[in-house]
């Protein structure tokens, strides 16, 4: 059965949501101190430029390394509504790097976009009038398919939740519908998961016996879910029970290929930003956790944008870092002006 949601608790944390609402870069006080690092990094990022283009950057070249753009998002600014936090907030790329994916338009006549990041070649994967605030859609962890939750959240005119102005795009209405598998080659694929325990912000791994698994929150981030790819609930994690965190935990940005760390977000300011009766997702993090310990690991006063098998990166300001487990920053290298200003980043280590 989903777990009982406490509709007093629920209304405070959208209303602190609502009156911290500040979507911008998570940043923290540590200054990424004594990293074996000559100023370069390593592995590969993917961040957005001021000219609404997708950006491929190889850290190894340090910030007078030139990104390569490889996606022209400039078109998502002709859509309706706040395109750009949508944009912001279901932009992924696919785990092998071939695709990204994100959703065109924040509006009944949103679209789900797949890019292709050898050509540029963009095409649209299905209409997506949804919500795209709470399960973002999500990659498989060998890259093959898209988890995407389409639900009629768009209120009708003359009905609860629509404008009467019927030229107005009618307010979002909090709804709960079915999961569905998008391929960027083979287009929509067989429904074989079932979310009977609703929640947001799900994220794929692959267990110790090669099985695709995920791990979700409820909707008022009380637990976390660990679930097989048919929905089933495998473990159920109290967020309360993990040590090292703060108090009030309001999501998950990612979880490393192997499903034992996540990153979290505690509290509001910069990490989230309220619309359509959930929190966006977050851009950033502030603490990475050890589920299988259930304890908080890694540097004090550090973000995480991703987390991996070896470590996490982190962000303060302009300057990226990775940083194992035990808290030791191993290179920290600064953005190269393109996308130094970037509200998103993705990062792929070396193979």
């Amino acid at each position: 059965m989903p777990p009982r949601q406490t509709a007093g608790a629920g209304r405070r944390r959208i209303a602190a949501a609502a009156a911290a609402f500040a979507l911008a870069l998570a940043s923290a006080s540590c200054d990424f101190e004594n990293p074996s690092s000559d100023g370069s990094g390593e592995g590969v990022f993917y961040a957005l430029g001021d000219d609404h283009r997708l950006y491929r950057w190889d850290a190894a070249g340090g910030s007078s390394g030139e990104p390569e753009p490889v996606l022209d998002l400039s078109g998502v600014w002709e859509g309706q509504g706040d395109v750009g936090t949508v944009l912001r907030a279901s932009l992924s790329i696919a785990p092998g790097q071939k695709y990204a994916a994100w959703i065109d338009g924040a509006s009944p006549g949103a679209v789900l976009e797949f890019g292709n990041l050898e050509t540029g070649e963009i095409t649209t994967g299905a209409a997506y009038p949804v919500d795209h605030a709470c399960i973002d859609p999500s990659w498989l962890a060998d890259g093959s398919a898209l988890l995407v939750h389409r639900a009629a959240v768009w209120g009708i005119a003359g009905e609860p939740g629509g404008r009467a102005d019927t030229d107005a795009i009618p307010l979002p209405a909090k709804t709960w519908g079915a999961t569905e598998w998008y391929s960027p080659e083979a287009g929509e694929l067989p429904t074989t998961m079932d979310l009977t325990t609703q929640g947001c912000r799900l994220r794929w791994y692959t267990d110790e016996d090669g099985a695709a698994q995920a791990l979700y929150h409820d909707l008022d981030v009380t637990e976390l879910y660990r679930v097989d790819a048919t929905g089933s609930v495998l473990e159920t994690i109290p967020v309360p029970s993990l040590k090292g965190t703060e108090p009030l935990t309001i999501g998950l940005v990612g979880v490393d290929p192997s499903g034992r760390y996540a990153c979290l977000v505690d509290g509001y300011g910069p990490y989230g930003a309220y619309k359509g009766g959930f929190t966006i997702r977050a851009e950033s993090g502030t603490r990475v956790v050890d589920l299988e310990e259930r304890q908080a690991v890694g540097a004090d006063d550090t973000t995480c944008v991703s987390v991996h098998a070896d470590g996490y990166v982190s962000r303060d300001g302009t300057q990226v870092a990775f940083i194992d487990y035990t808290g030791r920053s191993l290179w920290a290298t600064d953005l190269p002006d393109t996308i130094a200003e970037s509200p998103v980043l993705f990062y792929f280590p070396p193979d």
